[in-house]
């Protein structure tokens, strides 16, 4: 017999799912994805986001959705800037079905280099 969602919730001894990952790129002159997570059913979320730039600043922002295709997006976190070779760090618990990490260049043609890591995890 399968186990349903319900089984899983009330059975302490099955661990949690997790999901992790990485992402690293140079930024461009407009927001691009960083990160586009599928967050459905994951209950732990943290982010880190580093500037691996020495010298070049790159902006950020969060955007957070209740529904993984389509929906209102909304800014959990407004654009920000991150200096170089400094990290920020995103812990939530709240139930959001996607997450977008976008980055962009803080100067035009002056670009930044990073890395994204994450981990999820449900039950």
């Amino acid at each position: 017999m399968a186990l349903t969602t319900r089984d899983l919730k009330n059975t302490k001894s099955i661990a949690p799912f997790n999901h992790e990952g990485h992402a690293e790129g140079t930024t461009t002159n407009d927001y691009v994805n960083a990160l586009d997570l599928d967050c459905i059913g994951m209950h732990r979320k943290t982010i880190i986001l580093k500037n691996t730039h020495a010298a070049n600043v790159l902006k950020y922002k969060l955007l957070i959705s209740a529904f993984l295709h389509g929906g209102l997006q909304e800014e959990e976190v407004a654009e920000t800037t991150l200096a170089g070779v400094t990290s920020a760090v995103f812990k939530y618990r709240q139930g959001y079905a996607r997450m977008i990490l976008q980055v962009k260049s803080s100067v035009t043609d002056t670009h930044a280099t990073y890395t994204a890591d994450y981990t999820m995890s449900g039950i």
